[in-house]
């Protein structure tokens, strides 16, 4: 068994093998070697000794490949970054940026070149299709480039670049929130379903809980008798160089501090999940088996029972927008909102999952404004 973040796996024939980045193939994907050995701590000695030779092995600054620079910044960041993170960069810079501009050598990377690169992800960028790629991923793109630069930068490597890059601009769009109709409609359907999506479901609409928080929720979490909610690992993807597919899931702690949280139970939830725990046939809660299940496959049953229930599609982060737009709408602290989303700051809580509805605007306007009668919201104006 693979542990994480070390590449090591035991092989069948009951070996160690290590594997580690030996450079790039033509096409700009990775290629890599093997080291072998009988023991574990054996094997993980051979890819440190193997990464110290390289990292004292870095070639002269007018000969470093662009490439080589992304190799160097993703090994400095492993500690620093979470593993979903490092496997969507990895994925990102071998996908698109390596085959376009990882031949090029570290003096000839400039904001020029760089900005025909994300122009021409934006307008044809997809690897197989050729169509455009959204605004949000190029800018990922951008995000990274700037970091490898900025690296090579400290490193003494090249000098800063004159022309700053440009990102794409990202358009807002205003994030889905449940009407009060749309949520009881979901509610009655909930009730009925009894199944561990729709308890997922209710759980996220009771406590505003990411999706992978609530996939990675076990028993062992849930405190029905002093009716609390223990978050303490979410699903994460993360790289795994010893699989074709090369990312794997895995249950991981959350991506800050804030997000290790309790949350408490309304009464509705504790009613539910103590019944769900006598019919519990896995460890997990929103699971009928030994795993966990995946986002995909959870957000995948979440819209097959929307559509079985004749409800609108939305996206299951809808839930979590609506329970903070709730939370606000009864007058709940800002403070006490972003604990319950598990938020560093309360500004993140208002800016980003706070939305008052059309009709809760209307009533506070008929609070300023008085109506022909002279009256405040039906209160009367006192005259002397």
């Amino acid at each position: 068994m693979s542990r994480r973040g070390d590449n090591i796996h035991k092989r069948k024939d009951g070996r160690w093998e290590g594997r580690y980045k030996s450079g790039y193939k033509n096409d700009g994907s990775t290629k890599y070697s093997s080291v072998y050995a009988k023991t574990y701590n054996e094997c993980k000695l051979k890819l440190e000794s193997l990464k110290a030779e390289k990292s004292q092995s870095i070639p002269r600054t007018k000969d470093l490949l662009f490439s080589d620079v992304i190799d160097f910044w993703l090994e400095s960041n492993q500690i620093r970054l979470k593993g979903a993170t490092q496997a969507k960069y990895r994925n990102i810079t071998e996908a698109h940026i390596i085959p376009s501009l990882g031949g090029l050598k570290l003096s000839q990377i400039n904001s020029f070149v760089v900005n025909s690169f994300l122009d021409k992800k934006i307008r044809s960028g997809g690897i197989i299709s050729g169509k455009e790629l959204s605004p949000s991923y190029v800018k990922t793109m951008a995000i990274i480039i700037e970091s490898v630069i900025k690296f090579a930068c400290s490193e003494g490597w090249c000098l800063p670049m004159k022309t700053p890059i440009n990102k794409p601009v990202i358009p807002k769009s205003a994030p889905r929130v449940l009407n009060k109709y749309e949520e009881e409609k979901l509610l009655n359907a909930l009730r009925h379903e009894q199944n561990c999506t729709a308890t997922g479901t209710l759980i996220a609409l009771n406590t505003g809980m990411r999706i992978g928080e609530v996939c990675a929720l076990r028993w062992s979490d849930i405190d029905l008798e002093n009716r609390l909610i223990h978050v303490r690992h979410t699903v994460s993807r993360v790289y795994d160089c010893c699989s074709e597919r090369k990312t794997k899931l895995i249950i991981d702690s959350p991506k800050t501090q804030s997000s290790k949280r309790d949350l408490p139970m309304t009464e509705t939830l504790v009613n539910v999940l103590s019944d769900a725990y006598k019919k519990r046939k896995s460890v997990f809660v929103v699971s009928d088996s030994e795993n966990f299940v995946s986002p995909r496959t959870f957000d995948y049953n979440f819209r097959k029972m929307l559509k079985a229930n004749e409800l609108e599609n939305v996206n299951f982060h809808a839930l979590r927008h609506t329970f903070a737009t709730r939370c606000a709408q009864v007058g709940m602290d800002a403070k006490a909102l972003s604990r319950l989303l598990g938020h560093s700051t309360a500004n993140i809580s208002l800016n980003v999952y706070v939305h008052p509805s059309f009709d809760a605007v209307k009533q506070q306007l008929n609070l300023i404004y008085p109506d022909k009668n002279g009256q405040l919201c039906g209160q009367k104006i006192q005259t002397a």
